[in-house]
Formats: C-alpha cells, sequence, structure tokens
C-alpha cells in the first residue's frame, strides 16, 4: 500500500507521462522542437519537486534524441542522473534505469561507446539486483551487443545478443498472448539475426528465425516490425549472395520507411538497393541511388555517422569498378576520414583494404591523422616546413582564426592523490574525446600541452560567426564528456574526486610560422588574439569557458553568458564572458 505521499508522487508521475505520450514524435524536426516546448509549458508546475524535475529531464530528452540533438540530450540526463542520484525509493528506480538506458543510446550515437558501455552495466546491473527492473533487461542486452560489436568485440556482441533473444522468449512462452511481449521477442529475434550477420555466422537457421519474427508481427498487425523483419531479410539474402529477391521489394521498403519518417531504416535499406545494382552491373543507377541517399542523409542530420561513411565507401566501390580508380581512392579517403573523426577503426581498415590494390603507398596514408585535414584550408598544411640556405625568408600566413586553450586543473594534485593508473586511464579516454569532438567541430589540435591543448578553428577568408559558435560547441561538448569521466572516477574513489578543466576562447587575426633554424624547427601559431585566449583559460574558473568580446558580439544571439572584467597582465583590464549554455530555440530572436 502506498503511503499518502508517495500516491501523489505516483499521481503526478502518470500525468507527467500522459502528457508526453499525447505527442506524436514521427514528425519533422522543427515540430518535434514544437511539441518540446508545449511539453515544458505543461509540465512547468511540476519543475519545484527535483525528483519531478529529473523525469521531465529524462521525456524532454526523448524528444532531442528524435531530432538528433544528442549533446543536448545528453546533458539533460547528466542533469537527471544527478538529481535522482542513488535513492533507493522504488518509485524512483525505473527512471534510473531508464536513464541508464537512455545515455548508453545516447552515446552509442556519439560514437562514444566506452562511455556508453559503462552507463549500460549500471543499467545492466541495477535491473539485476532488483526483480521489479527485470522488464529492461531485454532491451539492455540489446544495446550492449551492438555497443561491444562496434568495439569490435565480436563474441561478447554475439553472447549479448542471445541473452536478449533468450529473456524475450520465455516472457513469450510464459504468456504467448501478450502482444508486447510477442513484439519484443520478435525485436530480439531481428537483433540476434544482425549480429550473427554482421560478425559473419550465417546459415539457414537466421531465415527460420526471422519467418518466426515476421509470423509475430503479422499476428499483432504490426506493420513497422514486419517491414523490419524484411529489411533483415533481405540483409541476409545479400550476405549469402543470393539474387533471389527483387529490387523491387527494395525500393518497396524504401519507400515505407520514409513515409513513416524512418530515415535511418530508408538509407539502410538504399544502401542496400545500391549494392544490388552494383552487383548487376549496373554502376551508373547504382551511383545515383548513392548519391541520392546521400542527400537523405545529408536533409536529415546523418551525414556525420557510420551511414555516410558506408555511402562513402560503397560510391567508392562503384568507381573502382568502372575502373575510375583516383575516383575511387577519393571516396576511400573521404570513409577513412569520417572513420577517424568518428573513432571507429573498422571504417578505416575497411576503406585501407579496398584502397589497397589501386596504390599501396596511397592506402598507407589512410591510416595516418593527417588524413583528416589533408584537404581541408588548415594553415599548417599550407606552410613550407623546409629551411634552406636559398631562401630569404620563411613562410608565415595571416589567418582569421578562434583559438581555444584548455587546460586540466591541479592535474599534480589529483595524480598525487589518486589510484595513478585509474586516474591516467581516465585522462587518457578525456583527452581521446576531447580530440573527436574538437574533429566533430571542424577544429584541428595544433598542439598537446602536457594536460592541456590548443585548437584552432579556421574561419577562411573572413570572419565568420558560424566557427565561433562551433568552437563554443565544442567547448561545451568538452565539458559534458568531463562529466562521464568524473562519474567513472567518483564511482571509484567516492565523490570529489574530479577531473576539472578552464577553457578559454579568443577570436581573431593570428598568424602560422615556422620557428627555429636549421637544426630545429617547429609549426606554430602566434599572435594576440592566441594569447588572449591562453590568458582567459588562466583565468577561467574550474569547469568554465570564458570568450573575448569578439567572439560574443559574433554569437551573442545564440548563448546565455555572464559578463566579466578581467585584470590580465600585459593587457589590462579587458571584458570577457562565461558562457552558461547555448539559447534554445524558442529563445533566439526569430
Amino acid at each position: 500500500m502506498l503511503g499518502n505521499a508517495e500516491a501523489e508522487t505516483a499521481k503526478s508521475i502518470q500525468e507527467i507521462d500522459t502528457i508526453y505520450h499525447s505527442f506524436d514524435l514521427m514528425v519533422s524536426r522543427p515540430e518535434i522542437l514544437d511539441a518540446l516546448v508545449k511539453f515544458e509549458h505543461q509540465t512547468a508546475h511540476f519543475d519545484a519537486f527535483p525528483e519531478l524535475h529529473a523525469i521531465i529531464n529524462y521525456l524532454k530528452s526523448l524528444f532531442l534524441q528524435k531530432a538528433y540533438y544528442f549533446p543536448r540530450a545528453e546533458q539533460l540526463l547528466g542533469k537527471a542522473l544527478v538529481i535522482l542520484g542513488d535513492t533507493t525509493e522504488p518509485i524512483f528506480q525505473q527512471w534510473r534505469v531508464r536513464i541508464f538506458i537512455s545515455l548508453g543510446y545516447v552515446h552509442t550515437s556519439g560514437c562514444n561507446y566506452i562511455d556508453a558501455e559503462t552507463y549500460l552495466n549500471d543499467a545492466l546491473n541495477l535491473a539485476l539486483s532488483d526483480d521489479t527492473l527485470s522488464d529492461y533487461l531485454q532491451e539492455i542486452y540489446s544495446l550492449l551487443s551492438n555497443v561491444n560489436l562496434l568495439l569490435r568485440r565480436n563474441r561478447e556482441a554475439k553472447q549479448f545478443a542471445l541473452e536478449s533473444k533468450d529473456i524475450a522468449y520465455k516472457k513469450h512462452l510464459s504468456n504467448p498472448s501478450d502482444t508486447e511481449s510477442s513484439e519484443a521477442y520478435a525485436h530480439a529475434i531481428i537483433n540476434s539475426c544482425r549480429m550473427s550477420r554482421l560478425i559473419g555466422f550465417i546459415d539457414q537457421s537466421l531465415k527460420s528465425n526471422l519467418d518466426d519474427a515476421n509470423n509475430i508481427f503479422i499476428k499483432t498487425n504490426n506493420t513497422i516490425g514486419h517491414h523490419l523483419v524484411l529489411l533483415e531479410m533481405v540483409e541476409l539474402q545479400y550476405a549469402m549472395n543470393k539474387m533471389d529477391y527483387t529490387l523491387d521489394m527494395e525500393l518497396d521498403l524504401e519507400h515505407f520507411f520514409i513515409e513513416r519518417k524512418m530515415h535511418s531504416e530508408a538509407i539502410q535499406t538504399g544502401l542496400l538497393s545500391a549494392k544490388l545494382l552494383k552487383k548487376m552491373l549496373n554502376f551508373e543507377k547504382a551511383k545515383d541511388k548513392l548519391i541520392e541517399i546521400g542527400a537523405l542523409a545529408q536533409k536529415h542530420h546523418l551525414d556525420s555517422g557510420i551511414l555516410m561513411a558506408d555511402i562513402y565507401f560503397e560510391i567508392g566501390m562503384v568507381h573502382y569498378e568502372i575502373n575510375e580508380e583516383d575516383q575511387a581512392m577519393e571516396y576511400f579517403k573521404k570513409t577513412a576520414r569520417l572513420g577517424m573523426v568518428l573513432g571507429v577503426k573498422g571504417l578505416i581498415v575497411k576503406a585501407f583494404k579496398a584502397a589497397r590494390p589501386i596504390d599501396k603507398v596511397r592506402a598507407e596514408r589512410l591510416l595516418s591523422s593527417d588524413l583528416v585535414f589533408e584537404e581541408a584550408w588548415f594553415s599548417r598544411d599550407r606552410v613550407d616546413r623546409s629551411i634552406n640556405p636559398f631562401k630569404k625568408a620563411r613562410t608565415r600566413i595571416k589567418v582569421n582564426a578562434t583559438t581555444m586553450f584548455l587546460d586540466i586543473v591541479d592535474f599534480t594534485a589529483i595524480m598525487m592523490g589518486s589510484d595513478e593508473d585509474l586516474t591516467v586511464q581516465m585522462i587518457d579516454e578525456l583527452i581521446d574525446r576531447i580530440c573527436l569532438i574538437i574533429y566533430l567541430h571542424n577544429g584541428y589540435i595544433d598542439k598537446f600541452m602536457g594536460d592541456g591543448v590548443m585548437a584552432i578553428f579556421e574561419h577562411g577568408e573572413s570572419i565568420s560567426p558560424d566557427v565561433a559558435i562551433n568552437a563554443i560547441k565544442c567547448g561545451l561538448d568538452i565539458l559534458r564528456a568531463l562529466e562521464h569521466k568524473n562519474y567513472k572516477l567518483n564511482k571509484a574513489y567516492g565523490v570529489g574526486r574530479n577531473i576539472d578543466v578552464r577553457i578559454g576562447i579568443s577570436t581573431g587575426i593570428i598568424y602560422a610560422v615556422l620557428l627555429g633554424n636549421y637544426i630545429k624547427t617547429e609549426f606554430t601559431y602566434l599572435g594576440n588574439s592566441v594569447n588572449l585566449a591562453s590568458k582567459l583559460e588562466q583565468r577561467a574558473m574550474k569547469q568554465a569557458i570564458l570568450v573575448d568580446k569578439t567572439t560574443y558580439e559574433m554569437v551573442h544571439e545564440n548563448i546565455v553568458s555572464e559578463p566579466q572584467s578581467i585584470n590580465i597582465q600585459g593587457i589590462g583590464i579587458t571584458q570577457a564572458y562565461k558562457i552558461e549554455r547555448l539559447k534554445r530555440t524558442h529563445e533566439r530572436q526569430r
């Protein structure tokens, strides 16, 4: 029997959940964001209660995930997790496990597989420790199978998929007439077959299993489930090199998914159609299809993920088949470059293997980190690195740029007071994550400075607000990434063992130069803007971003900030701004 307070809380949670489910999220991105604003207004009166506010944040994150705003979704989930903390109140336990699961999904979508695994393992431990949460085990195992596949742990991926399927099967067997458990079992079958196919364990039993899943969806009249089974069936047929299915089925599937705004599935289907056309030696149509789904990916903000890398790879393969090797190499480079930015080794290896028959030397360059910036307009690639007595002067290039300095606060004290191995592991993971975040925001790491980083975001011919806001988004994403590393540290040491960073950002003209002489040379950036970014970083508080006035004036309509006058030695009183957050869509001037 629930007490009065608990019953009231349960009633409020039910009301919030009902409001959430009143919105249709299978709509366009702007419509989802409009729905989110309405949801915020309709639940605002619950915000005064911290635990209810945490649940609202979790549900808000679901809107943002549907709109592919993963960084903001991650931020809301992090706040929700902090509020609920280690609460053991039964009424909030299911929400904690949901938050863990959602963090796993968000980090997987952002190609941050290490942190995704951490949160999914926390979800698993929580669900295993409480029988009332056992319904979540199937979803947790399913997500863990996907994460382990992406981490190239094939055996673990297969095992988790089988665990998910086994749990779903037992529930289905205990109550075959229950639609929800039957469909959960069917989805588990699809996932298990997909894992087997991607790992390479393919046999005729997979087709039989998919037939079972399809029969369930037909029985429950679930057309989406039915089409997902068909998609996996044709993927399996293609993997088994069987051509006894038609291209018409592929086109019908693609049309179905586009109609229901299932864009990832539509692109996957289009990719399969293109591969089938290529097998039929219809290379021109295959290329047209790949270009078409590439445009679809761009339209729906899926052009910086694994699907886009696969599209690049297949375009490269089409060019290779028609003996256009230079064009093929360009697309293999795009595949490898995106693989580096996403931190997905499998994409790099795949591109390297495909490029090797064309040119071994050029293929090896696909394994070099310089590839990320090879065709960019970054100054370091335009500065002549050679010094010889026949030259009167070295190359100096003037650049419009936003400079970022980042420093880990009290690094020595952290190392002295902690388990050195674990702390180094966390900092190594953090620096790795920082690199990927900077690359994703079109920045370039100029140098590592012990426990810090200097990054450059070039603007091109003129100063661009888009580049400046990219640098700020990058800083905010780094602070979010740090929260997840500190989550791990706090689990190991207890509250208070945090890694903190300071970030300084400045925009202006800087100089790309080569310093040194014949014996030793070093490329670097110099200029007042570089110095100012460094000084702002030194004056920033822990977990804070300080930007200069020039940067602020370009982006002020898109950020929430706090002005600060600071005294910088050698410069004097300087106006700076502490970045609080980005403005929400409805807060910006229209």
